[in-house]
């Protein structure tokens, strides 16, 4: 699959333009009244995306995908295992890559993808994350990478060509998923109360459906009953571990969430949201009981 192809399979296949705007004068049928402010629109659908500053420059899809996939390096990804998207009627575009780098999680391995955000809008600058999916069963974890001296978040105030020239993901790829690695596997050497109404257990699973709420209705029960059912199900194949717990999360926002775009939700939508809350509920109990310094 090239690079066109890859686009059009994700609806990304549409160029922005920035246009000025202007007010319509009601008395006089006059709409031509300058302003000193600017809009995106969709060239394709002619749909406005979003008002933006004078400043804002437009990187075209294409332009964001040769961004991703030269940051990480030629021969590095597989644009056919790989997914792009628009949610937000394209006022917001994703890239997930899958990588050449494979993840030790000492139970089992997992598959890196880097994913990328950005928009069409002004609301998001470009920026990276990294996701892992276990081989065992799909399962999906993604987070934005650890990138302290701010190298490859991109504003769109600069110029494509601004952008060619900056440096690689291949270290920073590296150092984070050796950190999540690391934490799988400590959370792996770790058991606990596997009970469904242990105070851990039961308090990452109300971040799927709060049995503390006083009216539970059936959608209640129903996101209930599976997450319990998914819990349940990766203690029995992956342990009575921390490792288990935070699989069974993952498992029911990858798998039983109900998006209809499962990639997106796990990056950048509510299940990211939530396995993270997950991830840091874990933590939390880990260092409270001397688990995890």
């Amino acid at each position: 699959m090239n690079r066109q192809e890859f686009l059009a399979s994700g609806k990304l296949d549409f160029t922005v333009s920035k246009v000025e705007l202007h007010t319509y004068d009601v008395v006089h049928n006059d709409d031509y009244n300058v302003t000193p402010f600017f809009a995106t629109v969709n060239d394709t659908t002619g749909e406005a995306l979003g008002p933006v500053r004078s400043a804002y420059t437009v990187k075209q899809n294409s332009e964001l995908l040769d961004v991703v996939l030269n940051k990480i390096g030629e021969g590095k990804y597989d644009l056919n295992e790989s997914k792009c998207g628009v949610f937000n009627h394209g006022r917001k575009v994703y890239f997930f890559i899958k990588t050449t780098h494979q993840s030790d999680w000492g139970q089992e391995k997992a598959d890196t993808y880097v994913y990328a955000l950005s928009s069409h809008d002004g609301s998001q600058k470009l920026v990276f994350g990294v996701c892992n999916q276990i081989h065992s069963c799909a399962n999906m974890f993604g987070t934005l990478m650890n990138d302290k001296d701010k190298n490859h978040i991109i504003k769109h105030t600069k110029s494509i060509s601004d952008i060619e020239g900056s440096n690689t993901l291949d270290e920073m790829i590296k150092n984070n998923i050796t950190g999540i690695a690391n934490l799988m596997k400590t959370m792996q050497r770790h058991s606990i109360d596997i009970s469904l109404q242990g105070e851990l257990v039961s308090s990452v699973m109300d971040l799927v459906a709060n049995s503390k709420n006083k009216r539970k209705t059936a959608i209640y029960h129903e996101r209930r009953g599976l997450v319990e059912e998914c819990v349940l199900t990766e203690f029995n194949e992956k342990g009575d571990t921390y490792y288990g717990l935070f699989n069974g999360i993952t498992n029911y926002l990858t798998h039983h969430a109900g998006s209809e775009d499962s990639v997106m939700d796990n990056i950048a939508g509510n299940s990211s949201d939530i396995s993270k809350n997950a991830v840091q509920l874990i933590i939390k109990h880990m260092k409270e009981n001397q688990c995890l310094n």
